[in-house]
């Protein structure tokens, strides 16, 4: 898989997740007495299977604490936005990811 098109995957989802977001907070206007996370759209089953074939080609299929690096960067940093305090390291080092770009060079360079 091609960097570029990787990048534009993982910046899908984030739009998704973010428009998703949107909808449940005016969702939540309307319906004061729901919770606004019972009331987002069900987009799970196109992101499962987007994050199934970035996983699969890019090789990402071994789980560390529970999820794969693309899930890691997508839901525990926040698209990378979390990433300068929840550190990530590999043998020592610290790896940069704040972005889909550093995800990608490290998935690619491990």
């Amino acid at each position: 898989m091609k960097k570029e098109l990787f990048i534009e995957a993982i910046e899908a989802l984030k739009q998704q997740c973010e428009l998703d977001d949107e909808v449940s907070k005016h969702l939540g206007k309307v319906f004061p007495n729901a919770f606004e996370a019972n009331l987002r759209p069900q987009n799970h089953f196109l992101q499962n299977a987007l994050l199934k074939v970035l996983q699969t080609e890019t090789n990402d299929l071994e789980s560390v604490c529970g999820a794969s690096w693309i899930e890691y960067f997508c839901w525990e940093l926040n698209f990378g936005t979390k990433n300068y305090r929840l550190k990530v390291y590999s043998r020592g080092r610290e790896i940069p990811m704040s972005t889909a770009a550093e995800l990608y060079d490290f998935l690619n360079n491990r």
